[in-house]
């Protein structure tokens, strides 16, 4: 296959475009500050694939404003200032690495440990830039081209691709539509056909005759409501006090340990429950239901046969009831997307009557649930309440025995499965499982609030007693594990702010994208964000950072790095908060 991935640096009097072309596994770079070079480049690579990094947002529309001899400063200007974007109408086959997860190609250089390379030339200078200036923004250029194309390459990511260029050619979709969301995808090949004023087109709360629950604070609930309006409600079963709202059923033992669990995991909850209980969105007539139960059906058929034809289905299947509640797609149904979440509920906490008084409920969740037989003798009687419940809902149960669960609360807990595998979830865990990888599941890896070392620490304490002081040591030499990222976002810009014990201050200004360490030193450090609202301005610090930092954005990865940075990272801080969030899972050292 050829492709290309490119990129534009414009400034107030120049354009650079610059592109790698890559075909048969070669490589070649192209450069050039001519507007018509570019058109020509433009012209004569309609037939290939452009790969750029958020260049639906920015590239294309400065392509285009080259194409049509627009301003393109101007245009620029407009696109980064005024977020004034646009559709275009290039003739080119493109994909957007951004899609629908933001994160900028500083980022994913910091997170990987490279350079955080930013320009050093002013995109605002009032006059055409000088040889020199050409040169340096030329390999600023190409750096930014490399990572795009490492990121295009990378297995995961690329793999997003190829699913979804599956998809285009499973439903015959013109190949443009790549870059559409998956709500979007959907409601083309379902033939969706919007209704307005749906939202206003009332449906009462069903009664379904396959639900035997008891509790009557959550019949009342469900049928006064309270869950379109935001409303929750709080209902006991066993040991359990389930949360119950628009956002799902949660309920948690805070703090929990067991050896052994049972973790029943509802297979195609949504799925299920909008194709059981008539609760598909009404936009869609008999054809679109029809194909969806299709699609559903066969990916059942695929997941044992052919995993791989699998995954293109899966993008309708896991979008359509998101879609029921996006006002902007023509899915858009929230009548019945509300009703989607709650039954689902009603059904889950069904169950849970039925096992309460022969388990502990560990956890509950909007699509599964966490037990603990109070007698472990009474486990297949446990199973035989379950699938009961499966013949008589249509929902089917993946059941599955876990070992050594620790649980904070319903969103962090990890376990063993029966083949010895750690399984962690929630955000002072995921890190482990991604390890030290920028795309993991096919998603960026890089919304993590504190360093990898720290959900390392955590894993391994609990779960192989191995003391974090060992795990740092472990890893002192990848730095990758022990750096914070920090971002200006929607701020005006950062500085790094250094002071000493009489109070001196000596202050820096940053780039945009910054990584920094724990420092090991008598100075303090901090790093702060700064914007102008209305002439005043408004300070604050970056959230989760040590008492203590200091820059540091140059390449990471090398050994002579690791040693030149040793004195100067403070080891002794993640050891120490490593200890503190381990201590929101247990009470007590693992013995």
């Amino acid at each position: 296959m050829k492709f290309l991935v490119y990129d534009f640096e414009v400034f107030k009097y120049d354009v650079l475009f610059g592109a790698i072309i890559v075909e048969h596994n070669k490589q070649s770079y192209f450069q050039s500050w001519n507007k018509e070079e570019i058109k020509n480049f433009y012209n004569n690579n309609l037939e290939t694939l452009w790969v750029g990094h958020n260049n639906s947002g920015y590239d294309n529309l400065i392509l285009e404003a080259i194409l049509n001899n627009n301003d393109v400063y101007k245009r620029s200007k407009a696109i980064i200032n005024d977020n004034i974007r646009g559709k275009t109408n290039l003739d080119i086959f493109y994909y957007d690495l951004m899609g629908s997860t933001f994160y900028s190609i500083k980022t994913v250089e910091a997170v990987l440990g490279k350079n955080i390379s930013e320009t050093q030339v002013n995109f605002d200078i009032d006059r055409e830039l000088t040889d020199d200036e050409k040169k340096l923004t030329e390999k600023y250029n190409r750096d930014d081209l490399d990572q795009t194309l490492e990121d295009f390459l990378n297995e995961e990511n690329f793999g997003v691709f190829r699913i979804k260029l599956e998809f285009l050619n499973l439903f015959n979709l013109d190949k443009k539509a790549i870059n559409y969301t998956g709500a979007k995808l959907s409601e083309i090949v379902l033939k969706a056909k919007k209704i307005d004023g749906i939202e206003n087109q009332y449906i009462a709360p069903p009664i379904y005759d396959n639900l035997v629950l008891e509790n009557q604070t959550l019949w009342d609930f469900y049928l006064s409501e309270g869950f379109r309006n935001n409303k929750k409600a709080i209902v006991k079963i066993g040991n359990a006090e389930i949360n119950i709202g628009s956002g799902g059923a949660h309920s948690a033992e805070k703090k929990y340990f067991t050896s052994k669990a049972l973790y029943f995991d509802v297979s195609g909850y949504y799925n299920l429950t909008m194709l059981n209980f008539d609760l598909m969105p009404r936009s869609l007539d008999d054809y679109g239901k029809n194909l969806y139960k299709d699609i559903y059906l066969k990916q059942l058929e695929y997941k044992k046969t052919d995993p791989a034809k699998r995954a293109p289905l899966k993008i309708i299947l896991l979008s359509v009831f998101g879609a029921e509640m996006a006002p902007y797609n023509k899915l858009y149904d929230p009548q019945k997307g509300t009703l989607v979440t709650i039954t689902g509920q009603l059904f889950i906490c069904d169950l849970l009557e039925k096992l309460k008084d022969l388990v502990t409920i560990i956890q509950t969740n909007t699509d599964g649930i966490i037990i603990e037989p109070k007698d472990w003798n009474d486990e297949s009687k446990i199973i035989h309440i379950v699938e009961e419940w499966e013949n008589r809902t249509g929902y089917t149960i993946k059941k599955d025995h876990i070992y050594n669960l620790f649980q904070r609360d319903v969103n962090n807990y990890m376990y063993k499965d029966d083949k010895g595998r750690i399984h962690c979830r929630g955000e002072a865990l995921k890190q482990y499982e991604a390890g030290d990888r920028v795309f993991f599941e096919g998603k960026p890896n890089l919304d993590f609030k504190e360093p990898i070392i720290i959900s390392h620490c955590i894993v391994e304490y609990l779960m192989n007693n191995q003391p974090p002081e060992v795990t740092v040591e472990k890893y002192k030499n990848n730095l990758r594990y022990f750096q914070y990222i920090c971002k200006k976002k929607s701020f005006d810009y950062t500085q790094w702010e250094v002071s000493d014990d009489e109070g001196n201050t000596v202050t820096k200004k940053l780039q945009g994208v910054n990584r920094v360490f724990a420092w090991n030193d008598d100075l303090k450090g901090m790093v702060y964000k700064y914007k102008n609202i209305n002439g005043k301005v408004s300070k604050a610090k970056i959230s989760n950072l040590p008492d203590s930092v200091f820059i540091y954005d140059e390449e990471i990865l090398s050994k002579e790095t690791a040693d030149k940075l040793s004195k100067e990272i403070n080891y002794q801080y993640y050891i120490d908060r490593a200890y503190e969030r381990i201590g929101e899972f247990v009470d007590e050292q693992v013995n």
